[in-house]
């Protein structure tokens, strides 16, 4: 049995949440969430009036996964190295300039290259986590992690609202407005965000070898819990990356075909979902569920919504399928950043973050393009059924591997301080 042994620093003294540190980077990653939420509910009619099937929808999704997973180990490094804010900004800068190539993109090739340029951006997340990281303690480090994707879940309604507000103007009028979310999440981390202290030059490279991929694989608790993402991650990409293809094609909204505005609609709702999960949910599960009880209701709450989407012919059995799925997504992220987060030296949290996300790109490459190619072939069930089918076999490796009666990070450590 996997033993659940925390490290050195989950023994130390705790530090408490500093909200002057906290504050700043929870603004930025909203608003660069904002930024991509305003694209996401036009991306897939963006593709499709260029004359793009869903299988090429899938690959413009896949080609910003592929570009993450190569960028997200490197930028990692980099944030330990030099800094996380320094990463936050190059990171940012980019994702701008690629919503500007994607809003002038005149064919689908050319989005293709915006979005891998965007996916080359995937170290903004991680290095966000990172800092959270930095400036939180083991006991207090998922109520952070809960902050940080409450952000992302306020972006999420901020840049939904506005694509739902101009989409009717123009399919790329969101879009610009995602550059200007952008550029306003650089001015945030610029002005506010705290620099930090950066590994110096020569234990960066004594420790070379140690800042890979291997940073992970060496301890078997992390091992199986990136296992279960990896399952948790290719059954949510397999239903979100083309969901809207599914419902445009065999949903009727009011009277109407689904269109960019409803998924605008969806996407709100989902944000909603996300901070009121963070703001009142999350605190009281990790009092009383152990953290593998957490991750059989994340991937139970899933696949309940997966079955419900792909049954739905009415607009409330829809909206019962976004809670289920949004409800499990909200809970899953902090779950697993601070599970994670617990086992890695501070030092490392920036490569570990990384690789991880890196390794979890790998599933927005293959979920995307397989679910694209199962849906030119109008193959509704088997895409719904594949995506439970993953979420099934993450359940079982949770309560067969993971540690049992294991306490929940929080309780952990509140009980070690006690």
């Amino acid at each position: 049995m996997i033993t659940n042994a925390l490290p050195e620093e989950a023994l130390s003294g705790a530090k408490t949440l500093d909200w002057r540190l906290i504050l700043p980077v929870f603004v930025a990653v909203s608003m660069y969430a904002a930024g991509m939420a305003a694209v996401m509910p036009v991306l897939p009619f963006y593709v499709r009036e260029m004359g793009g099937s869903p299988l090429v929808v899938g690959m413009v999704i896949a080609a910003e996964a592929l570009s993450q997973f190569v960028s997200a180990p490197v930028l990692g490094q980099l944030s330990d190295r030099f800094g996380r804010k320094r990463i936050l900004l190059a990171s940012q800068a980019v994702a701008a300039v690629s919503l500007l190539l994607l809003a002038g993109a005149p064919t689908i090739f050319v989005i293709l290259l915006a979005r891998a340029l965007f996916g080359m951006t995937a170290g903004n997340l991680s290095a966000a986590a990172a800092y959270v990281a930095d400036h939180s303690d083991a006991r207090n480090r998922r109520q952070a992690f809960g902050i940080l994707t409450g952000g992302v879940g306020v972006g999420g309604m901020v840049g939904a609202g506005l694509s739902g507000l101009f989409s009717d103007m123009s399919l790329t009028v969101p879009i610009y407005a995602g550059v200007a979310l952008m550029l306003f999440s650089m001015v945030v981390t610029y002005c506010w965000m705290d620099s930090g202290q950066t590994i110096a030059r020569l234990e960066a490279q004594t420790d070379h070898e140690k800042m890979s991929f291997r940073v992970i694989l060496e301890s078997p608790v992390i091992r199986i819990l990136l296992i279960v993402m990896l399952c948790h991650f290719f059954a949510y990409g397999m239903y979100t990356s083309q969901m809207p293809v599914f419902l445009a094609d065999t949903f009727v909204w009011n009277g109407h075909a689904f269109g960019h505005r409803e998924l605008s609609y969806i996407m709100m709702a989902d944000g909603a979902i996300n901070v009121l999960v963070q703001l009142f949910l999350l605190g009281w599960l990790g009092k009383y569920f152990t953290e593998r009880t957490l991750i059989v209701v994340i991937f139970a709450l899933a696949g309940a919504g997966f079955l419900t989407a792909g049954l739905a012919t009415t607009i409330p059995f829809l909206v019962i399928a976004i809670v289920f799925v949004s409800v499990g997504d909200a809970l899953a992220k902090p779950t697993y950043l601070a599970a994670m987060s617990v086992h890695v030296p501070a030092r490392r949290q920036g490569v570990v973050f990384g690789a991880s996300q890196a390794l979890l790109a790998l599933m927005d490459v293959v979920s995307p393009v397989l679910g694209g190619f199962i849906l030119g072939y109008a193959l509704y069930g088997v895409w719904i059924g594949i995506a439970v089918a993953v979420a099934l076999v993450g359940t079982v490796l949770t309560i067969t591997r993971l540690p049992t009666g294991a306490p929940s990070t929080m309780a952990q450590c509140a009980a070690i301080r006690e």
